[in-house]
Parts: structure tokens; C-alpha cells; sequence
């Protein structure tokens, strides 16, 4: 009898920014070759023109993989092994009142992805989409394993543990970009770097650091006593979003200030924090902060579709095997090796003084089990506060969002920093705004 096929599935198959780079980085690796690769979209156009990206790229490298593509959960999560999760409801027709409804309030959002009032809103309409996945995936593939790229992370993450079994974990590469501006600081290799870092997704902090087996804090203190961070990364790590492609000099005032280095993608890091965002365009102009509007979203989009076509006429080369952790996953499990790298997991100690259950990123062990938080100790009680409320907020959204309560989740969104400036009422306000104007993808409510 002939070996079963690893089966694969892009939920958000049509994603012309992940589904051909995550499916590029399968193709590298020897472990995976005679994969069934399922694009799973709503979208088929969409999905049918990553197939025929991925399929030229399989025939350059000359590697053996099958594609598929269906718009059906029950076809793709049948037998399925691995699912990966790329996509965002609405897509840009719900995203736009995201970002722009909070404007009327004083918000001005960098990217409007993960938290304050943009975060919230798309959470409160994924959620339902995850816990429907989540029940339908166990339910046809009890044993397969889930990979969330979807923001807001934590919480879309935290959905399919509070609905499931299922082995999950969220997967996002700023850590990368950390790792990648101490090799430039100290021009070294990622090997010879040893990090300690936890916090939630898209505002973890590195909590101590060796360089060569030598304490890192003292060493930089010393690198950065007359540079800033900004010179030190001047050539600047772009992650897929391109949310690291501007300056740093937010995360440049809060090592300073607080003497740990934060995520150094300031256009998420502003966001967890009041006074950035709500002074109209004074304070991001200070520290370079750049808002990315609706109209560059569908730009962008635009311009990646125009890439997959390209991709598909063989006029570009296939991609490079990149630095994301979802194809290093299935390779540990197809081939019985453990390895260690960024999880997003629900809290179960690992950060002893934050909110346990809050969905929270760390480093972890991924083996035959399934992933395994490692311990990172205590926050230090100068920024636990900072991201403890974040946990909260995220907890109470995802409560509100699972049982469709409104109040809880006008609760939720009062306690969010970005909003601090608000009223109760405004705050009231905003939220009903939000959800009257999304309400098509918000059947809970």
C-alpha cells in the first residue's frame, strides 16, 4: 500500500502575499516533497492564480507536489495534516471602517490589525470564522495541526483553543526582526546570539540577550552609547508586511527609557501605547511613525497579484527559502526532530505575571506532542503593566466576540489604551459605530 500524502491546507489559499511564499518554503524541503497542497478561498479566482504560481514553481525546482483548489471546508480539512491559517473576513471592504471611524475620534491608526479600535473590530467578526473552523477541522481531522498567521493574533489564536483540542499556535516573524537588529548592531550571525523574550504578539520585549556566551544589556550600552538604534539598522529588515521598512526611533526612546529592547517594528509598537496616535499627525511625525492607508492596502494588493502573475509566466524565479516557522513545524514532524523557536500560546506559566489563559509569545518546543511554551520567568514590574492590560482587553474580547455580547465588548474596547483620551460615552460610541457598520460579517450580534 502506497504511503499516504502529507496533506497541506492554505486556508486563504488566494492570499497573493502568504500562500506562495509559505508554499515556496515547503518546496525546499526534501521532507515534504509529494505533498497535497490544498488552496482553500472564497475567492477562487484569487486561488486558482496562486495555483498556477505555485505549480511553475514546483516544475522549476522540479519538485513533486499536487495542488488543489476548492472553496469547500468540508473537502479541504477532510484528511488534512497541517492547516494553515491566512485570512482576514471583510478583506479591505470591512477593514476600511477600521480605520477610518476611529479618525472621528481622534484615533489615527498606524496599521489597525492587532489592537485598539481596528483590533477589535477584527477580532469581533474572525472570531466566529475561527470557532466554526476549529469545530469543523476537529471534527474531520482531530489529529491535524493549525498554524495562525491571522491578526490580531492572540486573540484569533486564543478562538481556536477556547472551541477546540486541536494542536495550535500562532506564528508571527517579528521576532525575526529582533534578531535581526542585534546581528546588525554587533555584526555577528543569528547563531551567535541566545534571546530571551516574551510579552504579547507584536509588542514582546527582549528580556535578556547573550552575544558569544557575553551579557548582552552591558554590551549594547556600550554600542549605543553614541548611536542610535536607527543608525545601527540603517539597513532595514523588511518583514512581509513591511511594517519594519520606517524608522525605529520609538523603540530607540524605549530601550532608554526602560532599558529592554521592544519589538522594533514602531508601527505596531505605537499602538499598544497611548499619546501616539491620538495627537493627529504631531507625534507620528516625531518618531517617523508612517499610517498605511485603505487605498495602499488595495495598492499593495495589487501589486502582489501582479507578482503571482509573474510567478505563473515563469518571468520570476521562484522565492527563497525564508525565515517563517510554519514549514520548519511540519518538517519536525514528518521527520521526528524537535526544535525550538516563536510560539503565540495561551499563558499557562511560562509568563508568571501575566493573566493566565491570555494568548500570550514566547519561545517554545515543537515535537511529536505538539507545542510546548517554555518558560520565560517574570515580566519586570516597569512594563508588566503595559502589556497586562493588553491581556485583559484581549481575554474580554474574545469572551464578548464568542457569546455575542455587546456590552462585554464595549467593555473590552473601554480598556484599551488608544482609547484613554475617550469618554465612556464617546468610547460607546465608536464601538456601536463600528459594529453597525460591519455588521455583515458579525452574526453573533
Amino acid at each position: 500500500m502506497a504511503a499516504k500524502k502529507t496533506k497541506i491546507v492554505m486556508v486563504g489559499g488566494g492570499s497573493y502575499g502568504w500562500a506562495p511564499k509559505i508554499i515556496s518554503d515547503m518546496m525546499h524541503e526534501p521532507v515534504l516533497a509529494g505533498s497535497e497542497v490544498t488552496l482553500l478561498d472564497i475567492n477562487l479566482t484569487a486561488a486558482n492564480e496562486v495555483k498556477g504560481a505555485v505549480e511553475k514553481m514546483a516544475s522549476t525546482l522540479g519538485v513533486d507536489f499536487s495542488f488543489k483548489v476548492t472553496n469547500s471546508q468540508d473537502e479541504a480539512f477532510k484528511g488534512a495534516d497541517y492547516v494553515a491559517i491566512t485570512i482576514s473576513t471583510g478583506g479591505f471592504d470591512s477593514m476600511k471602517f477600521d480605520l477610518k471611524i476611529p479618525e472621528k475620534y481622534g484615533i489615527f491608526q498606524t496599521v489597525g490589525d492587532t489592537v485598539g479600535a481596528g483590533g477589535w473590530s477584527r477580532s469581533l467578526r474572525n472570531v466566529p470564522v475561527f470557532m466554526d473552523m476549529a469545530r469543523k477541522i476537529e471534527k474531520l481531522s482531530p489529529r491535524a495541526v493549525i498554524m495562525n498567521y491571522t491578526n490580531p493574533m492572540a486573540t484569533l489564536t486564543g478562538a481556536i483553543y477556547a472551541t477546540s483540542s486541536l494542536r495550535t499556535v500562532g506564528l508571527c516573524h517579528g521576532v525575526f526582526a529582533a534578531y535581526n537588529l542585534l546581528q546588525k548592531i554587533f555584526n555577528v550571525k543569528e547563531e551567535d546570539i541566545a534571546v530571551s523574550y516574551a510579552g504579547v504578539n507584536h509588542f514582546f520585549w527582549i528580556l535578556d540577550f547573550t552575544v558569544k556566551g557575553e551579557p548582552g544589556y552591558p554590551l549594547l550600552a556600550k554600542k549605543l552609547k553614541n548611536k542610535t538604534i536607527d543608525e545601527y539598522f540603517a539597513e532595514v529588515y523588511k518583514d512581509e508586511a513591511g511594517m519594519l521598512s520606517h524608522k525605529h526611533e520609538l523603540c530607540d526612546m524605549l530601550y532608554r527609557e526602560f532599558g529592554l529592547i521592544p519589538y522594533p517594528g514602531d508601527r505596531h509598537t505605537c499602538e499598544f501605547m497611548s499619546g501616539y496616535l491620538n495627537n493627529g499627525e504631531k507625534a507620528l511625525k516625531r518618531f517617523g511613525l508612517v499610517r498605511t492607508t485603505i487605498e495602499e492596502r488595495i495598492k499593495g494588493a495589487k501589486d502582489r497579484r501582479k507578482y503571482v502573475a509573474e510567478l505563473a509566466s515563469g518571468k520570476r524565479a521562484p522565492y527563497e527559502r525564508s525565515r517563517e516557522t510554519a514549514v520548519d513545524i511540519m518538517k519536525s514532524y514528518v521527520s521526528g526532530k524537535p526544535f525550538i523557536d516563536v510560539v503565540n500560546m495561551p499563558n499557562q506559566g511560562q509568563v508568571a505575571n501575566l493573566p493566565a489563559g491570555s494568548v500570550v509569545e514566547t519561545m517554545g518546543l515543537v515535537d511529536a506532542r505538539g507545542f510546548t511554551p517554555l518558560a520565560a520567568g517574570k515580566i519586570p514590574a516597569r512594563i508588566q503593566p503595559m502589556l497586562e492590560v493588553h491581556c485583559k482587553v484581549q481575554m474580554m474580547t474574545l469572551d464578548a466576540a464568542l457569546k455575542g455580547d455587546r456590552e462585554a465588548a464595549i467593555s473590552a474596547l473601554r480598556l484599551d489604551p488608544q482609547c484613554s483620551h475617550l469618554s465612556p460615552g464617546d468610547v460607546r460610541a465608536m464601538g456601536n459605530e463600528l459594529i453597525k457598520a460591519t455588521k455583515a460579517w458579525l452574526p453573533q450580534f
